[in-house]
């Protein structure tokens, strides 16, 4: 790679850093935060604090998980909904409907939100929505178990949560298809999510909150898409169509047609790196042509599921990095925390908090960009992320 590539690479990461909140930690609102970076997916995985807590982390300045909580579950100023690839996403509320109207047709694991819910949608179930709508009015946040104890319907429940194990579905009830049907569209919200490793949710009908509908509700299919496209490449700042729609699930030859669009309409435009073209929002332009340098070294420890490392071949284009872990092993589980100093990756950290000892254990360091062996910085964003967790020691192991 000759000097020229590698400036303009660099200029290029600089402008993608720049529009994550990861060159400097913001004092923007959460809602405006997450509104930016279109969302954190949430992940239950207890292995460090969960990647939307990691997110702000990284991008909010003073941030604390009852940051998030108070804005999630009392404020509602953001709500978790089922958004790309129909994984769980903290977005605005005020843009939920937009995410849901962008996106219920997503095909994964065979089906749609759009199909799922046709599929239920007989005279029955839509009788046994009201039936919910009408036990749950006015009733305070609740845990699964307790909205149907509250409905008198434990037995039958635990009943159908058995048989579903064994793959029999005769106790099924329409209501228990509706209580689903409900969270899918989020007219159940959850409202908070009780203490321990797997953060039991609590649900609420969104009218117990004050929400009648949501805001941009009834928004045109390829408006909401044109929309969420959009903020998507403004907040990378520099992609491609093949990376957002491996962000999104929606597929690539339905992605190129809205790049058209902006491009069309001046939103965004082409940018050669090396003999390659891609794309970058015209918000962001000004910094390509001031060819803006990226003077600071502040460190971030990047969650594997945070949105700037999810593609890994957009991750390869950009940063020359990747990365590996291992999400499904019980045992020997890597959680890598990748290290991003200023606007390139020197290594990862394999971490674990053990919530009980308050020891944040260090697995494995792994620092493969020489420039950083020594770097006083990654050590101090370690034990800042060690403080955040509550941990009194932190352990590296050999």
């Amino acid at each position: 790679m000759g000097d020229e590539t590698y400036d303009e690479k660099s200029l290029i990461r600089n402008i993608i850093i720049s529009s994550q909140h990861l060159d400097k930690k913001s004092s923007n609102s959460i809602e405006d935060i997450v509104s930016d970076i279109c969302g954190l997916q949430y992940d239950p995985n207890p292995t460090i604090h969960l990647n939307h807590y990691m997110m702000l982390w990284n991008r909010k300045k003073d941030f604390t998980v009852q940051d998030l909580d108070i804005a999630a579950y009392q404020e509602y100023k953001i709500t978790e909904a089922f958004a790309f690839k129909r994984n769980m996403f903290f977005v605005p509320t005020k843009e939920f409907a937009i995410y849901r109207a962008a996106l219920k047709d997503v095909v994964r694991w065979g089906s749609s939100d759009e199909s799922w819910l046709a599929a239920a949608n007989s005279p029955a179930d839509r009788a046994a929505e009201e039936e919910l709508k009408k036990g749950l009015k006015g009733q305070p946040g609740m845990t699964t178990s307790q909205i149907w104890e509250c409905l008198h319907l434990s037995d039958e429940w635990n009943s159908y949560v058995k048989g579903r194990k064994a793959g029999d579905l005769s106790f099924e009830l329409p209501i228990f298809r509706a209580f689903y049907r409900l969270k899918r569209k989020t007219d159940l919200v959850t409202c908070g999510r009780n203490p321990g490793t797997f953060k039991e949710p609590l649900y609420i009908l969104k009218e117990n909150i004050g929400i009648t509908e949501w805001p941009n509700s009834g928004i045109d299919k390829n408006d909401a898409r044109t929309y969420i496209i959009e903020k998507l490449i403004s907040s990378f700042g520099v992609t491609y169509p093949v990376h957002i729609s491996h962000i999104t699930g929606i597929p690539t030859a339905e992605v190129k047609p809205f790049f058209s669009k902006l491009e069309q309409e001046g939103k965004i435009s082409p940018v050669k790196v090396g003999k390659k073209s891609y794309y970058i929002h015209s918000s962001k332009t000004a910094l390509l042509e001031k060819r803006a340098e990226l003077h600071c070294e502040e460190v971030r420890l990047i969650s594997p599921m945070d949105i700037l490392v999810r593609d890994q071949t957009w991750l390869k284009t950009f940063f020359d990095y990747s990365y590996t872990f291992e999400y499904f092993k019980k045992k020997g589980m890597k959680w890598p925390l990748s290290i991003l100093v200023g606007n390139r990756f020197a290594g990862y950290f394999d971490c674990k908090m053990e919530w009980r000892t308050r020891r944040f254990i260090i697995k494995e360091k792994n620092i493969f960009d020489s420039a950083f062996h020594d770097y006083k910085g990654i050590e101090l964003a370690l034990q800042d992320l060690a403080a955040f967790h509550g941990a009194e020691e932190i352990v590296e192991k050999s």
